[in-house]
């Protein structure tokens, strides 16, 4: 029966780090551009082609990719315990954006 005292502290990879940091720059960077020129491309969806977006809708979608965008940080935490807090509140913040842009929440 292993020890229950013991704790891996190892670092995680470089790489993944880079990784990590590299998916949440693309995703935020998307959701930016989405809100500075309040226009968001048509997407690729399982049921077909989702139409573009314009001017107040893409600013939401905008933000939410933002907010989406900054969870993966949470691996930059340092406990697991702080990335589950950090990557929880990016999604609620998410879903809250989510659901002012579909005008669920006044």
């Amino acid at each position: 029966m292993p020890d229950q005292q013991t704790t891996d502290k190892r670092r995680p990879d470089p790489l993944a780090r880079f990784l990590f940091a590299l998916i949440s720059l693309t995703v935020v960077a998307l959701g930016v551009l989405a809100v500075v020129t309040a226009y968001a491309p048509a997407r690729s969806t399982r049921f077909g082609m989702a139409g573009p977006l314009f001017d107040g809708d893409a600013v939401h979608f905008g933000v939410t990719m933002i907010f989406v965008g900054l969870a993966p940080l949470g691996f930059f935490a340092r406990t697991a315990r702080g990335a589950g807090w950090w990557a929880g509140g990016c999604m609620a913040l998410a879903l809250l954006t989510l659901f002012v842009g579909l005008r669920l929440v006044p």
